[in-house]
């Protein structure tokens, strides 16, 4: 009776473990305004935990009558937190967004598992190795970032000099530096920006953009 008490204070300290990693976590990514945060976060832990949990029991019974692996259970729960992922991934006119998010949600599932199998030094230790990477290299990541901006030169030829212009670019998280409307002629105008943008974002499809916008004409750009 000794023994089943002490086992189920086991498994109840290994899910609140779960929970507070998966909750830290995913608070983090929720402040970062993605859509995977913390209850999701939290929700991939606890699953994760709970598959090592049984794997070890399973195997821990079974293991004198049978060839059972412990690890092809939580194996199969990685390729599937791999689906998870790359449904956080998001592929716009900005870049690519949602890889660190992915990166997380993957993590967690393994920090989860670590700590089913009592593996709490190693679940602990990675789970503060990935909150210093999610907080304190975030704003290293931020300065790297602004070191790879360039300056380029855009010219848009259009029919009309609308707001939706400026606005697609703002969208884009493209600094504006200064811009010039020349008339070509009584309908058609153009209008020369001095942008910097992130070497990371895919420019092309903002032209894309600006190109389907109503009385845009063409756009070219030089660096």
């Amino acid at each position: 009776m000794g023994d089943i008490i002490l086992k189920n204070q086991e498994i109840i300290i290994k899910l609140l473990l779960a929970v507070i990693v998966g909750g830290f976590t995913g608070y983090e990514r929720e402040k970062s305004n993605q859509f995977a945060g913390f209850r999701t976060h939290i929700l991939v832990s606890i699953g994760s935990c709970i598959t090592s949990i049984i794997a070890l029991d399973l195997f821990t019974k079974y293991s004198g009558i049978s060839t059972m692996d412990p690890a092809r259970l939580p194996a199969q729960v990685l390729s599937g937190i791999g689906f998870l992922g790359a449904g956080a991934i998001l592929k716009n006119s900005n870049g690519i967004r949602g890889l660190t998010t992915a990166a997380g949600i993957w993590t967690t599932a393994c920090i989860g598992i670590a700590i089913g199998y009592g593996q709490y030094v190693l679940g602990i230790t990675a789970w503060i190795l990935v909150m210093s990477t999610l907080y304190v290299l975030k704003n290293f990541d931020k300065v790297i970032s602004k070191r790879s901006q360039t300056v380029l030169k855009a010219t848009i030829t259009c029919l009309d000099v609308t707001s939706t212009i400026f606005n697609t670019i703002k969208a884009s998280e493209i600094a504006i530096k200064n811009f010039q409307i020349i008339t070509k002629s009584d309908t058609i105008w153009e209008i020369v920006f001095l942008i910097e943008y992130d070497r990371r974002l895919i420019l092309d499809e903002l032209i894309i953009q600006l190109k389907n916008i109503n009385h845009v004409i063409n756009m070219e750009y030089v660096k």
